[in-house]
């Protein structure tokens, strides 16, 4: 199966190299995320599966121990295609403590699950029976603050289900970070957002009930956080209220990046997208929105100050991983945006969303 998926990739960027018509993305560069501590090297490793595993307090002191990243193939385990168990005790420095704060678990063959001190914060791809591998994204979780004990021990816990080949923690980076320019942010809007999957111009609507839609973490693909092997039309909306006083300055909503494209809405309005969302044939729209950090003016007037204001962000996935991935997401005034956007002004791809026209 992983061979059969490695010809398709293939298949299709060659295909994009003689038509000029697609490019085939990867996974998240992880390019803004900022290490905190590495978490590479050794690990306890235990074969088989037991659930009491994941708790904090269980006892792995007669486990074997194995670096991470690197496959168990390697470290003696050959020809062995099923279930197994990572954990590492790591410390988070309280440097970062008003910040949300990331683990990267690099890439891991086939399935995971991740317990942050016996609580499951994480999921990529689906265990037996209904197994569906997930050997080819980047994992990458938000550690809920509510969890961490900063300079104190943590326990990770991973569950691995490897199906065939080498299986394991197969490739970094391993690290636990945060977004550095999340401190540019007038307002933070990472956190809890609600999403339903699928779009309809009614959930812009400034008075629509979302209620009953599932919760999600933002920025994070919504495949890490359970929401499996969906490719199509999501909408994410959020409630706000703005931290910040109002001014005369310029306001920019960022978003980071979204796989792959977007319109985004404040209170109702259309301030924002990616081009042709809809219209463009298929074979044209894999052109690297992905890859593409997002940043919208707000018109003046249209943020409220003294209540709630209402953020849409519908987003198509075309395959892949999908959703609003990766930070900073908030509000900034316009000093801090061109700041931001000096950082990037010698990307060698283009760093932000193009210019487009609202009508």
């Amino acid at each position: 199966m992983k061979t059969f998926l490695l010809l398709a990739s293939l298949l299709l960027i060659g295909t994009a190299h003689n038509s000029c018509s697609i490019t085939i993305s990867s996974e998240s560069t992880l390019s803004d995320l900022e290490p905190l501590l590495t978490i590479d090297g050794y690990w306890k490793f235990n074969i088989g599966d037991d659930q009491s595993w994941a708790a904090e307090a269980f006892d792995d002191s007669q486990w074997d121990s194995i670096v991470a990243p690197g496959s168990w193939q390697d470290w003696g385990y050959i020809g062995y295609n099923s279930y197994a168990w990572y954990r590492k005790e790591v410390q988070i420095p309280s440097t970062r403590a008003s910040d949300f704060i990331y683990i990267s678990l690099g890439r891991i063959d086939d399935v995971n699950e991740l317990y942050f001190n016996g609580v499951m914060i994480g999921q990529m791809g689906s265990f037996p029976p209904d197994f569906q591998t997930a050997y080819d994204r980047q994992v990458v979780y938000p550690i809920p603050k509510s969890l961490i004990r900063f300079d104190a021990d943590n326990m990770l816990a991973v569950r691995v289900y490897d199906n065939e080949g080498e299986g394991g923690i197969v490739s970094g980076p391993l690290m636990i970070g945060y977004y550095h320019n999340e401190a540019l942010l007038s307002q933070n809007l990472s956190g809890k957002w609600r999403i339903k999957f699928d779009f309809n111009r009614r959930y812009t609507d400034y008075a629509y009930d979302d209620s009953k839609w599932d919760e999600i973490f933002v920025p994070a693909t919504w495949e890490s956080q359970g929401f499996n092997d969906y490719d199509g039309t999501a909408s994410y909306r959020k409630s706000f209220v703005p931290s910040f006083q109002s001014g005369s300055e310029d306001l920019y909503l960022i978003l980071g990046k979204i796989d792959d494209k977007d319109r985004v809405y404040l209170n109702g309005k259309l301030i924002g997208r990616t081009e042709d969302m809809y219209r463009t044939p298929l074979g044209n729209r894999f052109n690297g929105d992905w890859q593409i950090r997002r940043a919208y003016k707000i018109p003046s007037g249209l943020l409220k100050y003294d209540e709630a204001n209402i953020l849409v962000v519908m987003v198509e996935d075309l395959g892949m991983n999908g959703g609003i991935f990766e930070g900073p997401v908030g509000i900034m005034t316009k000093e801090n945006y061109k700041e931001y956007v000096e950082e990037y002004r010698f990307s060698s791809s283009p760093p932000f969303v193009r210019p487009f026209r609202i009508d």
